[in-house]
């Protein structure tokens, strides 16, 4: 198998990671999944170990946050694929995917061109990395909002997603 990385994904870590606690949450195998993370995380600064693969779920073909350490209300999801997430989709954000090789579109069944193909790449300032790390800014900032601090107790990050979702 053959990976390219996102433009600005090591940004994008770094980043998200002085926000939220970040875990890897594959359909993939074990192997795989600690591959991704070599890839992603050579240094093992933004995983520590939370990784999840299809050999550690509860009921094959589907993701959930059963296994997870944590509240629902404080867990976003980001995922290329809502299908998994039954029973979480009010903690999805979900991710365009990342078709940077013509077989990545066969794989996944779509009818497009690859990047590759149209011999261009997402861009660091305005891609798909570069949008969801402003949502989750925002989500950030709305959940832990200074005036509100008092009271973390009772936040749901679930509510503060569907309110920056209905606003737009």
């Amino acid at each position: 198998m053959m990976t390219k990385l996102r433009p600005f994904v090591r940004t994008f870590l770094k980043e998200v990671s002085e926000m939220f606690e970040l875990y890897i949450d594959t359909m993939g195998d074990r192997a795989y999944a600690l591959e991704m993370v070599e890839l992603l995380d050579p240094q093992r600064e933004y995983f520590s170990g939370r990784v999840i693969s299809r050999d550690d779920r509860t009921q094959k073909n589907k993701k959930d946050l059963d296994i997870f350490l944590g509240h629902e209300s404080a867990v976003l999801i980001l995922d290329d694929t809502e299908e998994v997430w039954q029973t979480n989709k009010e903690n999805l954000i979900v991710m365009e995917r990342y078709f940077f090789f013509a077989s990545s579109c066969c794989q996944f069944r779509f009818n497009c061109k690859s990047l590759a193909e149209l011999k261009r790449d997402e861009s660091e300032t305005d891609g798909a990395l570069a949008t969801v790390l402003k949502v989750l800014k925002k989500i950030h900032n709305m959940f832990f909002d200074q005036e509100l601090k008092d009271n973390l107790v009772d936040r749901d990050v679930r509510q503060v997603f569907f309110f920056l979702t209905a606003e737009t």
